[in-house]
């Protein structure tokens, strides 16, 4: 089989999400399903003796069953027994810093490699917080004695950090005085001074993003710059990936070419570059998967073989998630597959359609002035027709995990990525120039032409993320079935071998459905009433929209929360036409950018919230007053009345459909009006107090989970059988 790494890699890696992602026994059943219809269809095969379908069924099979099996032994073998014996406890922590120590306004994170908790061997990884100054550095070794919890993103798990703390007292964690050897820490105090380098040479707008492309420091830029690049889809430019990783080993050849051109001494310099650049950029998934592919590109120039870069693509994902089937919820890492797949299987196809059609290929009678302009040309398609390939391959991705669409990603990419490559290269010159003072005035002059490139890119992209349709809301039906469809159209389409004809039917036929789906969704979007609870692991806030009326309720959550509630507010309009506040706590890093970002016209809060409300919107509608009841009427459809008992605050929505009561943490039933007891959906953050006395069809909790919680919540699934636990993700209802 000559692609045996890049089919079982593939199918591999696909199978580790799904699993991942939606944890469903219904989808599960159906892998197990499809790997009995493989298995039975290969020893058809092998009856009819076509050996080559024989093996390729098999080894499908194979890869989809061990997929499954290697994340369900890592999640109960592994992951579990650190949740269940630390989370939520008290323990003692020994181990190391690990990462590069990140200082943020109030606080500063470090990222501990441990080697044992409890005086018990464990290697994991938690991220604690502090708040207090200390003398700590990377690589020091420390003891911790802190309350650790659960860690809950996704982001996070696919990098092994499985626990979380926060700083109790000044002394919760203690340097021993010893110090972890690791040649990393050499690529963590050159990115530190290039970082230095970029701010002493240029504005902040421009270091910031400079710092963005070269380092993946994406928390350089501003806030408004990171919309920006998320509205127009255009993200994967600050993320440092393959694209980076070339660009950067393209230059190191391009300096090791003028010494010698001996295959063997620049296929190791190509691949002691990637390694490098890995390092000083934070061995990020993208990197790391960019980087594999490349090692065993020149690997194969060495010995004079040729690798394929399907089997490369399928090799680096086997070699990055078999140790670590987690490794998927690093959404960079599946988009980077994702992308390359799409390069490697559409871009070529992409580009010789537009070549061939408007007749820029280069003929014999062609003189070198016309041969230099289709060139030209042809360069601009080939740029145009990967940009085109990797965002409609990326697509699935960018809905399911954002729930949006950016339709001008493609326009926008082709006129930033060559502006973007010319960043990255000057701001390596230059910042090496500034580490090495031999010629200042060089140095000045490279950091200018940087700076006015970085000022090009911003206005570009800003210029496109003012656009109303530069994002498009895709988390609907709709949007699923579309996507649904075309991708087995796609597959159909490669398993027939389909010619120019199906390719025109199949993309006529996709194109119309897409337009009879957008017309339904527009119909249904302005007469339904939504509610979106929306889960971030440090709160939820529930959204009520109808048309381009949109409420926000609780407001509780994190920047995730407030990017995923953005892309329903985009759609309609920049004001927030209710927020309603019970409880600051915990709330100011979701509020600040709600603030920041749209206009709210009416605000609700508690009366010991005015204060801090008041520093954060510069305005308080009004309050709700304590022990009383109160009616506030959202939208034609939908009134929610607030119920302040004992300081506790219960929010009773009502609409024409439905009835949904609000619970909040520390809560006592026994003290909530009988007639608010009932509802056809309850949401409580907490286990709340006599919840015996609570009556509805579903209850969602948004509470904590751990081995505590578990025992509590299997004795509240006996009394309400329809209980879904919402943590780190999203619930609709109608």
């Amino acid at each position: 089989m000559k692609r045996l790494f890049g089919l079982t890699g593939i199918l591999y890696l696909l199978t580790l999400t799904a699993v991942f992602y939606f944890k469903s026994w219904v989808l599960i059943c159906t892998l197990f399903v499809i790997c009995a219809a493989l298995i039975s269809l290969g020893i058809i095969k092998r009856v009819k003796q076509n050996r080559y379908m024989f093996k390729t069924y098999i080894i499908s099979a194979a890869a989809i069953l061990f997929a499954m099996l290697s994340i369900f032994l890592y999640q109960n073998y592994y992951v579990n027994p650190i949740l269940d014996n630390y989370s939520e406890k008290e323990i003692y922590v020994e181990g190391y810093i690990c990462e590069e120590i990140t200082f943020k306004d109030k606080s500063v994170e470090y990222l501990v490699q441990t080697t044992a908790i409890d005086h018990n061997p464990v290697f994991t990884k938690m991220k604690y917080t502090g708040y207090s100054e200390n003398e700590l550095k990377e690589f020091d070794c420390v003891n911790i004695h802190v309350k650790a919890y659960a860690e809950n993103s996704e982001q996070n798990l696919g990098h092994r950090i499985l626990l979380k703390a926060y700083e109790s007292t000044p002394y919760s964690i203690t340097p021993t005085g010893e110090n972890r050897f690791s040649l990393y820490k050499y690529a963590i105090s050159l990115r530190k001074a290039i970082r230095n380098s970029l701010d002493r040479l240029m504005p902040g707008d421009s270091a910031g993003l400079s710092r963005a492309i070269l380092l993946g420091d994406k928390y350089a830029l501003e806030n408004s710059d990171l919309k920006n690049f998320r509205k127009t889809g255009t993200s994967f430019l600050i993320v440092v990936s393959g694209l980076h990783l070339s660009i950067a080993i393209s230059a190191v050849m391009l300096i090791v070419k003028r010494f010698t051109r001996r295959r063997i001494i620049l296929s190791i310099s190509a691949i002691a570059a990637t390694i490098f650049f890995s390092a000083l950029t934070g061995f990020n998934y993208s990197v790391i998967r960019a980087g594999i592919s490349v090692i065993l590109y020149y690997i194969g120039r060495i010995f004079l073989r040729n690798s394929d870069p399907l089997n490369s693509l399928g090799f680096a994902g086997l070699a990055m998630t078999i140790t670590n089937p987690y490794a998927v919820g690093d959404l960079g890492l599946l988009m980077s597959f994702s992308a390359t797949l799409g390069i490697i299987l559409w871009s070529k196809k992409i580009s010789d359609f537009i070549i061939g059609k408007a007749g820029l290929k280069i003929n014999k009678g062609n003189n070198k002035f016309v041969i230099r302009i289709k060139n030209t040309l042809c360069f601009f398609v080939n740029l145009f027709s990967v940009s085109v390939a990797a965002s409609l391959w990326i697509i699935p991705i960018t809905v399911i995990a954002f729930g949006s669409i950016s339709p001008m990603v493609s326009i926008v990419s082709t006129l930033t990525e060559p502006i973007a490559s010319l960043i990255l290269i000057l701001s390596l010159i230059c910042s090496l120039l500034a580490l090495f003072p031999i010629a200042p005035v060089i140095t000045y002059l490279v950091a200018f032409i940087n700076n006015l490139l970085c000022k090009l890119l911003l206005l570009i992209n800003g210029f496109f993320a003012q656009f109303h349709s530069s994002t498009i809301k895709a988390d609907s039906i709709e949007v699923y079935i579309w996507l649904t469809i075309s991708v087995l159209l796609v597959i159909i389409g490669y398993l027939i071998k389909a010619k120019k004809n199906y390719i025109i039917i199949a993309a006529n036929f996709s194109f119309v459905l897409m337009l009879v789906l957008s017309i339904i969704a527009f119909l249904n979007a302005d007469i339904s009433c939504n509610l979106t609870i929306y889960q971030s692991g440090s709160g939820y806030c529930a959204q009520v929209k109808k048309g381009s009326n949109i409420s926000l309720l609780n407001a509780g959550g994190n920047y995730k929360t407030f990017r995923e509630i953005s892309e329903n507010i985009y759609q309609c309009d920049s004001e927030i036409d209710y927020l309603i506040i019970p409880d600051s706590n915990n709330n100011t890093e979701l509020l600040q950018d709600i603030s920041q970002e749209f206009t709210t016209v009416n605000l609700i809060t508690e009366a010991k919230s005015v204060e801090d409300m008041t520093l954060i919107f510069d305005k308080v509608n009004y309050t709700i007053q304590e022990n009383t009841i109160q009616t506030v009427k959202l939208n034609s459809e939908a009134k929610v009345t607030l119920i302040d008992i004992k300081g506790i605050v219960y929010q009773y929505l009502q609409t024409e459909k439905s009835t949904v009561l609000f619970v909040p943490v520390n809560s006592n039933i026994k003290y909530l009006p009988a007639e608010y007891r009932t509802a056809d959906c309850i949401v409580m953050d907490g286990i709340a107090k006599n919840y015996d006395l609570l009556n509805c069809d579903r209850l969602i909790y948004t509470g904590s989970v751990n081995s505590y919680y578990k025992e509590r919540l299997l004795e509240i699934k006996e009394l309400y059988p329809e209980l879904t636990i919402l943590k780190n993700k999203k619930f609709t209802l109608e």
